[in-house]
């Protein structure tokens, strides 16, 4: 079993609480509401540039070419194609976030950033690794049972569930399993988990 596999089955737990967090259930039956999703795109555009300094890190820190060469795509896809996205989908969105939504959501960012400064280049990977695989899991699942609201959550959910973010995804899974043995399975565990945690603060901070 690779290490990847392990690391996924040892936080079994805080991925299903994730995958069934209030957010990700109401996108994937399309009764997310318009000042939720107003938040959401305050607090997910804050936490793309946290995800983009991570990546950037994580080319610095990379042990060889095909990493740097990964982290460094994933760097521009966010700051370009998924800027993109938050510029337009709030441009059309018929309500704005309100003012405090992206500090109430600032458990996310706060845990991968002090993660990475503790950690370094496995840390970023795993963390990484742990939010990717979550949405891509639950966008998977949204966009296949054709629920999704359509306009700006359709095409969020559709980002996260294509072809290229599962290779992505792969990646991930990847660096993680050549990560040093030296680094204990728990650790990464720890990283991973405490990722997942944030992840359903974050979340849930859009109906606060």
């Amino acid at each position: 079993m690779s290490r990847s596999h392990r690391l996924r089955e040892a936080c079994a737990e805080p991925m299903g609480r994730a995958l069934g967090m209030r957010f990700a259930e109401e996108v994937r039956t399309g009764v997310i509401g318009d000042q939720a999703y107003a938040d959401y795109l305050a607090i997910e555009a804050s936490f793309v540039e946290t995800a983009a300094r991570l990546h950037g890190l994580a080319v610095w820190d990379a042990p060889g070419r095909r990493a740097m060469e990964r982290n460094a795509r994933a760097v521009h896809a966010l700051m370009t194609d998924q800027a993109a996205y938050f510029d337009a989908a709030r441009a059309a969105w018929p309500v704005p976030a309100r003012q405090d939504a992206a500090r109430r959501a600032a458990v996310l960012s706060e845990f991968a950033l002090a993660s990475a400064r503790e950690g370094g280049y496995p840390a970023v990977v795993t963390v990484l690794f742990a939010a990717e695989s979550l949405y891509s899991t639950w966008c998977s699942r949204a966009r296949r049972e054709g629920r999704v609201p359509a306009g700006p959550v359709a095409d969020w959910v559709a980002m996260h569930a294509d072809e290229a973010f599962r290779a992505g995804v792969d990646a991930l899974a990847r660096e993680v399993d050549g990560l040093p043995a030296g680094i204990p399975d728990d650790r990464l565990a720890r990283w991973f988990a405490g990722m997942l945690e944030a992840e359903i603060a974050f979340h849930d901070a859009v109906y606060a």
